[in-house]
């Protein structure tokens, strides 16, 4: 018996952060900050979830934004000729790029990009047409999209001449660009979606450290109103 209540003794210091975070998860992402008014009309704007990380989904040119000016599509030599969304997501930079897919996970990398503080990075996907699977959509009004794409490209580190610095891809269709900020268990990746969300009207949680959390307060159902370039902006 006595050794039990040591071995409890011992353990319970160790459950108790990672109790105390999910909990405050649990709370603070159902804890709302208030959004503006839903747009009666405008642009289509996507969240995507492969059930840990977010990533929004925004039209290539809308609303007098264009990542055609902003980025040099010939860092992306095997996306589609016609390409008209872009697929983006912030995040540690040692982790994404050495973390393709699950197996390559290794405990030492995530344990670095949980608590290093190390740089961070966009990466970027270029498509035609809007996935499905894994993702919600909302319409933005003009003001509010030029908001949100204003949030997303303010991440962007850029070199002396102002361009953004394209590091590598996984493949010919992505690029990882190098990007401000610093992956913390407080800042997370999901959490820096809501920010861009917060950024542009949209209700959300406090603190939304996972996916799930941003993914929630998104509407389940396509608006027929949205119009994914923002035609007539």
């Amino acid at each position: 018996m006595r050794r039990r209540w040591i071995l409890a003794l011992t353990i319970a210091p160790m459950l108790l952060p990672p109790l105390a975070y999910l909990a405050a998860a649990a709370l603070l992402s159902r804890w709302t900050v208030p959004g503006e008014p839903p747009a009666a009309r405008g642009v289509e704007v996507g969240v995507c979830d492969n059930g840990v990380h977010t990533d929004l989904l925004l039209p290539v040119a809308a609303a007098g934004a264009d990542w055609r000016v902003r980025l040099d599509f010939a860092d992306f030599p095997g996306a589609p000729p016609d390409a008209d969304r872009i697929l983006v997501g912030w995040g540690d930079r040692d982790f994404y790029l050495e973390t393709r897919a699950w197996s390559d996970l290794r405990p030492g990398l995530a344990w670095r990009a949980l608590f290093g503080g190390g740089p961070s990075v966009l990466h970027v996907h270029l498509l035609r047409g809007a996935p499905i699977s894994g993702c919600r959509f909302l319409v933005l009004g003009a003001d509010a999209y030029r908001r949100l794409d204003g949030f997303v490209d303010a991440a962007l580190l850029r070199d002396a001449a102002g361009a953004p610095r394209p590091l590598r891809g996984y493949g010919r269709s992505d690029m990882f660009y190098a990007a401000a900020g610093s992956y913390s268990p407080i800042h997370t990746c999901n959490q820096w979606t809501t920010r861009a969300l917060r950024a542009a009207g949209v209700e959300t949680g406090v603190w939304t450290p996972f996916a799930g959390d941003v993914m929630r307060r998104l509407p389940a159902v396509r608006s027929a109103d949205a119009d994914p370039f923002g035609r007539g902006f």
